[in-house]
């Protein structure tokens, strides 16, 4: 391989060709026309550590960051390529999406990491089910899709003050009047948090799912991180594995209910109004704790099953911890 890069290094689409044969040859399926299509996923949740989820992959395990869009239609970056969200993008199809990712390599590993993908699919284009139709059931197979998920009103207030401005969380939660399905765009602020359709979602469409809980990740990022990859590498026996390539700069550290960004969650909202999202969410926090302490194969949950202080690991916050959910399905042991 080297001497032939040697040989045409004045030619870089004759190198392209060359990598994109030399890999057709050895059975790499996520090599399209070329490029690196990514056999990791990590569709959302927003606002529950995905970005420094990514980020420690490109810089602490040698994961080969994306190339952005410039074809001035939506936001895109090196982890978030916005593809089947997009309407302009996803009809263009897989060709189109392969070219935001690198040249096809022995040592190469993409992912995507678009956080809309986890959306209700009224509001990301069905983005699930253009990736199913899209990638086809062989590589299906050996792709894993992975979601961090944390504690549901933290991450609503979260993304309230991300996107919003000019309006305090308490304020909005309170003229929501309890009804918070309405029809607005308001509604991406909770219905995110329902995690069990978005799931379910991807169970339909990918037959697979591995639930990271975000309090797990954050209390020891690198053993996260290897047991995802291991499992990726158990999907893709074929692919690249990344090696961790450097010492962490991730301190084990709590999930915050709050930002310099924005007031604490518990002053943050009325008691009132704390009781109403706590029953909104409740099934869906039993739905996810019944996936993760059952026995479905389809889903894997890592670094490990939460047991003791880190099974209710969806109500971490003050509001879900003054009204927990009534759940049988999770473990007494």
């Amino acid at each position: 391989d080297g001497i032939q890069y040697m040989q045409v290094m004045c030619c870089p689409l004759r190198v392209l060709t060359l990598a994109w044969l030399t890999h057709a040859a050895r059975g790499d399926i996520f090599c399209y026309q070329g490029r690196q299509l990514p056999s990791l996923f990590l569709l959302g949740a927003q606002k529950c550590a995905t970005s420094s989820f990514a980020e420690q992959l490109f810089t602490e395990w040698g994961v080969t960051r994306g190339i952005a869009y410039r074809d001035g239609h939506s936001f895109s970056d090196s982890k978030e390529h916005h593809f089947f969200d997009q309407r302009q993008r996803a009809p263009k199809g897989l060709g189109y999406y392969a070219q935001s990712f690198p040249p096809c390599g022995k040592n190469v590993f993409t992912i995507d990491a678009t956080p809309n993908y986890f959306f209700p699919s009224a509001f990301n284009n069905h983005a699930l089910e253009r990736i199913a139709s899209m990638y086809g059931k062989e590589r299906l197979k050996r792709t894993t899709f992975a979601v961090l998920l944390c504690d549901p009103v933290q991450r609503a207030q979260s993304a309230w003050y991300h996107f919003h401005s000019g309006q305090s969380f308490r304020s909005m939660v309170a003229g929501m009047h309890g009804n918070f399905d309405h029809g607005s765009s308001k509604d991406l602020t909770w219905k995110i948090g329902r995690y069990n359709n978005l799931v379910e979602e991807s169970l339909r469409r990918f037959g697979n799912i591995v639930i990271i809980p975000s309090l797990l990740y954050l209390q020891d990022a690198r053993a996260t991180i290897s047991k995802v990859l291991e499992y990726a590498k158990h999907r893709n026996p074929g692919g690249t594995t990344p090696r961790a390539t450097s010492a962490s700069s991730h301190s084990p550290r709590p999930p915050h209910e709050n930002s310099h960004k924005h007031p604490q969650l518990k002053d943050d909202i009325s008691s009132d109004d704390s009781l109403k999202l706590a029953h909104y969410y409740s099934q869906s926090i039993c739905s996810i704790y019944g996936l993760v302490h059952g026995h479905d194969p389809r889903v894997t949950t890592l670094p490990y099953r939460p047991r003791g202080n880190s099974e209710r690991f969806l109500e971490t916050s003050t509001v879900l911890k003054a009204h927990p959910a009534s759940c049988r399905s999770v473990s007494k042991g």
